[in-house]
């Protein structure tokens, strides 16, 4: 049952009905939660905490990611903590709030690289790149934009044909030190 929720939560969400989608991960939550899967809870909560930032409703996204955090957790589900925290990150850094947002983005990347998921941790350390550039800290973006390449199991040629260019500015820009703080 709780399972069928969830996925007709995500059909509704990939047709852009958000609030039937909202409805229907709500009610797995609560599925979820009488079935005592913390797992599939934590899923569904993160789900709807999605939609709540999509929809500015800020606190109730908070308090969706940090429940279905803490339930990842107390089942030891690492990676999915790293994915809550990177969905945090977003959050934080819509809001304005970057040097949160950065501390929720570098925790999750974190996570996932302990979790081997080095797809989902690229993708985190290219949100804190972006971020660090919208905030005028070139060379700690470059340096995480280069930290999101060296994840990446698999690069596209675009990123193939970057990287060494990448690789190059940083040498310029640092003398060939490591830069302080590292990333």
């Amino acid at each position: 049952m709780a399972d069928r929720l969830l996925e007709e939560g995500m059909a509704f969400f990939r047709r852009g009905q958000r609030d039937a989608a909202l409805e229907k991960f709500r009610e797995a939550a609560a599925s979820y939660a009488a079935a005592e899967d913390p797992t599939g809870q934590g899923e569904a909560l993160n789900n709807a905490a999605v939609i709540y930032r999509l929809q500015r409703r800020w606190q109730e996204a908070a308090d969706a990611f940090d429940r279905a955090r803490t339930l990842f957790r107390e089942a030891g589900e690492v990676a999915r903590q790293g994915q809550v925290l990177g969905n945090l990150g977003d959050l934080y850094a819509r809001r304005g709030d970057d040097e949160a947002a950065a501390r929720l983005y570098g925790e999750g990347a974190a996570l996932l690289a302990q979790a081997g998921e080095h797809d989902n941790q690229a993708q985190i350390l290219r949100a804190l790149s972006l971020l660090r550039l919208r905030q005028r800290r070139f060379l700690e973006a470059m340096m995480l934009m280069d930290a999101s390449l060296e994840a990446r199991p698999r690069l596209s040629l675009s990123q193939r044909l970057f990287r060494p260019l990448l690789s190059f500015a940083l040498r310029l820009l640092t003398g060939g030190r490591e830069p302080p703080g590292g990333v």
